[in-house]
């Protein structure tokens, strides 16, 4: 596939819409692939709360007979808030997208005393979409600056305005003769001179 960079000015309105929705459509991807583990992890880690605060009163309350594994549920809460960022962030400052995230290691470090190989699963998602954010938001950037964007009806027919109102005040300055000469005027203006017939006896 060509560099969309070096030949978006040549390339048709239906092309470049379509390439436009595809980055669209994968950003919405990336960011909604981090929301699609939350629901299945609160909700086990929130059985395993709840049997393990039971099995903990049952005891009496005894210590160390509670387990602290539904703090985990803290790192797809934080994995989330970074889809939603992926969402809306710019390129320069994509690197936010991993905040939420690696905020929560200390936080349930701290009150949960737990650290899961599950947040450096998610730490190795967020890095390939920051490079992946690179390219589309790139992209996406670069289609919103050109002057036929957002590639419709709309914006063909103001294309022609321009194009009709730029061959007007051509037409005028010609008229006017403020057109600049080209030196070429005197192919067009000199009547060609015919070669005279020799008699050769």
């Amino acid at each position: 596939m060509e560099d969309l960079h070096e030949c978006c000015l040549t390339m048709p309105d239906e092309e470049l819409k379509d390439i436009y929705r595809k980055r669209l459509r994968e950003q919405k991807r990336l960011a909604r692939m981090t929301f699609i583990p939350l629901l299945p992890a609160l909700v086990i880690y929130g059985f395993i709360g709840w049997t393990s605060f039971l099995t903990y009163e049952a005891s009496g309350f005894v210590k160390g007979a509670m387990s602290f594994t539904v703090g985990r549920a803290f790192y797809y809460i934080g994995f989330a808030v970074s889809g939603a960022m992926i969402s809306t962030v710019s390129i320069r400052r994509r690197w936010l997208i991993f905040l939420p995230s690696a905020l929560m290691v200390p936080f349930v470090i701290f009150l949960f005393n737990e650290l899961s190989a599950e947040i450096l699963l998610m730490l190795a998602y967020l890095l390939f979409v920051y490079f992946r954010l690179g390219v589309v938001l790139s992209d996406l950037e670069l289609l919103r600056s050109l002057p036929r964007f957002p590639f419709d009806k709309h914006s063909a027919d103001r294309d022609l305005r321009i194009m009709k109102s730029k061959d007007a005040e051509r037409y005028m300055d010609l008229a006017s003769g403020k057109a600049i000469a080209t030196g070429y005027e005197s192919i067009f203006n000199d009547k060609a001179e015919l070669p005279k017939k020799t008699n050769n006896n």
